[in-house]
């Protein structure tokens, strides 16, 4: 096996090339989206994780092909697109399977949020509380990108430095939203139900998962290809030196 993969790359490098990798980071809940741009050394020291093993895994999964083609062609897909087409597949995908699972979750929520209350209500409240800050955040961010940001990027591709600006509040965003995800994370301890779970208290959390590893891929989508790419066309060699 070949070397790829080393401890000075970052995991939004490693994705944006290997993009067969995102189960497996999944599983660890190592963040490639929002706050994959450390060195994977420094990553694994914050996770107290073996560095040799997590660079031995990610460098058996880079030699083999992907096992969900479909992440990893829609991935390979989505980087050849221009800005402005990236743009509209982000709004034609990720927000309307976003907003669809969003309200899935909420709808389920708060049926098992009644019916387990007796026994669960102290967590359950709180992941209610936490979810719903989470879906208003992210459906507030959409129509940000939607109706202001993202025309503005399409209206000017090669921005200015206020433009740039503009841009980089949006990762500020999905940096927030990353965090609310952590922590709905860490409240339910990576969804393991408990032992009286319901089905449609299994429905919520695997729906709530299936959100969760969207966004990851939806936030990398942006944070990590079509934002760079935006920068790059920038209309002077100040623009990206904002903040």
């Amino acid at each position: 096996m070949s070397v790829k993969i080393n401890g000075t790359m970052t995991l939004a490098d490693v994705v944006k090339e290997y993009p067969q990798t995102i189960p497996y980071l999944n599983e660890l809940h190592l963040d490639y989206c929002c706050g994959g741009h450390s060195p994977i050394s420094t990553t694994v020291r914050e996770n107290n994780l073996d560095e040799a093993e997590l660079l031995g895994k990610l460098n058996e999964l880079a030699e083999k092909a992907p096992q969900n083609k479909n992440s990893a062609e829609d991935i390979e897909r989505f980087e050849k697109l221009s800005v402005n087409e990236m743009l509209d597949d982000l709004e034609e995908t990720h927000h309307v399977t976003d907003r669809r699972l969003m309200k899935d979750a909420e709808d389920s929520l708060n049926k098992i949020l009644i019916a387990h209350y007796p026994h669960h209500g102290e967590m359950l409240t709180e992941l209610h509380h936490k979810f719903a800050l989470l879906k208003a955040d992210l459906e507030e961010h959409f129509a940000k990108e939607e109706r202001y940001t993202f025309p503005i990027m399409r209206a000017n591709p090669e921005p200015d430095a206020e433009q740039v600006q503009l841009v980089k509040d949006l990762e500020d965003e999905h940096t927030a939203a990353g965090d609310v995800i952590k922590e709905i994370q860490e409240l339910t301890e990576n969804f393991t139900l408990p032992a009286d779970a319901c089905p449609t208290f299994a429905h919520t959390y695997a729906v709530l998962q299936d959100l969760f590893n969207d966004i990851f891929i939806h936030i990398f989508k942006e944070n990590s290809v079509t934002f760079p790419e935006y920068y790059e066309k920038a209309s002077n060699a100040g623009a990206c030196s904002v903040r």
